[in-house]
């Protein structure tokens, strides 16, 4: 990425985007707007210490709508078979926010649950839509929000009204075009009153060969949680190794209302993925999990927040980083509570296993309290597998190499329990592709 990227601008919103009501095309125009005229963050402040933000400014004029990998068929296949035996509630597959199919939509649509692109719910749940959409993700979050707010082509909104549970997970499968290909994925989710819904958001695709040029996906995500809600979120990245991702995931939960989110990262050469709850009634709880296992020369880059607005209120995070090869992870991670949200607890944890010389962790726990009638803990580790640990297993007999897996492996278990059924066995077989030739 040269000097002159810095100056790219969108000169205009293409004709085929300036769709919906009128009230919609404002807000994309006003997205344009705010990014052109907001410099790329300088590198070296705060969240952008150690990536540069300079290699997420996609040049408009050398991208281009492509093809997609054969590997999306099987996975594809996989999720059917998985919908076919019950598992699933519903599966959405979203290739590069151009062509978006369902499958299952329209038995959960019985349950009164809805699926659909954005641009027909906006004709369908106008008032929804817009009371809801540009909330959590929009021009005051950053310069490359408002390049999604500017440029989604279409999105996909999931409503669960009041009272209402989807059994099962509904699983969204976006997949990146290859290389020099840009998407712009979009996600609105609202999870009504007492309502509970569990949804895997699952991002592969992109690029595989870096000579040829890399991949760029820039996505959005924004989840309201209301009263007494429960929602539990799963984002699965595993882009192909020349792609370059960068996503801000942004929730919001009332009083009393329950919000997991796992964040699991394998692929990709740079991702910067940025988690944020608020918590913003009495008695709502955030946990958070995170694992990320890097390999080769991939460069990842986390932040995570939990917001206390409102008193009474709890969250945790466990954020689990597991590299090896030359491989880097950044994370960054703020509990903030408000000055008037007494008696919260928080607590943040960011352990960091190093499988060989070469890799490199950075980890920044951070803290904002406001008031003193609160109860918060954060923690954080980096280092190599203990020696005595694996000394004790090959006491009984197990070669360095299974014994390192079987530390691996439990090290990342708790994590991976949390993960629906469907999403399990690929998983596991991701750790393994990673701990071969250790």
């Amino acid at each position: 990425m040269n000097e002159t990227t810095n100056d790219i601008q969108i000169s205009e919103v293409a004709s085929e985007l300036e769709r919906g009501p009128l009230w919609l095309r404002d807000k994309r125009q006003s997205a344009r707007e705010s990014y052109n005229n907001t410099p790329v963050p300088e590198r070296g402040l705060h969240l952008w210490r150690y990536t540069d933000p300079a290699r997420f400014v996609i040049d408009r004029d050398i991208v281009a709508d492509t093809a997609f990998g054969d590997n999306y068929d099987i996975v594809e296949k996989q999720e059917l078979e998985n919908l076919s035996q019950g598992h699933l509630s519903a599966l959405v597959t979203d290739l590069g926010g151009r062509d978006i199919n369902f499958h299952g939509t329209d038995n959960l649509a019985k349950s009164g649950a809805v699926v659909m692109t954005l641009s027909e719910a906006v004709k369908r749940y106008p008032d929804l839509v817009e009371k809801y959409i540009y909330q959590l993700v929009n021009n005051q979050s950053g310069k490359f929000e408002a390049m999604n707010g500017a440029l989604w082509n279409d999105g996909i909104f999931v409503y669960v009204p009041d009272g209402k549970t989807v059994a099962q997970p509904i699983h969204l499968l976006r997949e990146s075009g290859l290389s020099k290909s840009a998407q712009f994925p979009r996600l609105l989710v609202v999870v009504g009153e007492n309502a509970e819904l569990t949804l895997v958001d699952e991002y592969g695709g992109g690029s595989t060969d870096e000579s040829d040029g890399n991949s760029y996906t820039n996505g959005a995500v924004e989840i309201f949680g209301l009263a007494d809600s429960r929602t539990r979120y799963v984002l699965l990245q595993r882009q192909a190794s020349a792609a370059t991702s960068y996503l801000t995931h942004r929730a919001r939960i009332e009083r009393g209302a329950n919000m997991l989110t796992i964040a699991l990262a394998f692929g990709g050469s740079l991702s910067k993925n940025n988690f944020g709850v608020i918590l913003n009634g009495q008695g709502a709880e955030s946990n958070m999990y995170g694992l990320l296992f890097g390999s080769n020369h991939q460069h990842f880059d986390n932040h995570t927040l939990h917001d206390h607005a409102a008193g009474q209120t709890r969250s945790d995070i466990d954020f689990k980083v597991v590299l090896r090869d030359r491989a880097v992870s950044a994370y960054t991670g703020l509990i903030r509570i408000d000055r008037h949200a007494k008696t919260c607890e928080a607590y943040q944890e960011n352990r960091n296993l190093l499988l060989n010389k070469g890799t490199r962790a950075e980890t920044i726990p951070e803290l904002e309290i406001l008031n003193e009638d609160v109860r918060c803990t954060h923690g954080a580790t980096i280092g190599p597998i203990d020696p005595m640990m694996v000394f004790y297993l090959q006491a009984r007999g197990i070669g360095y190499q299974d014994a390192v897996r079987m530390i691996v492996s439990g090290f990342v278990s708790d994590t991976l329990k949390q993960v629906p059924q469907d999403l399990q066995e690929r998983l596991s077989e991701y750790v393994s592709q990673r701990l071969e030739h250790i």
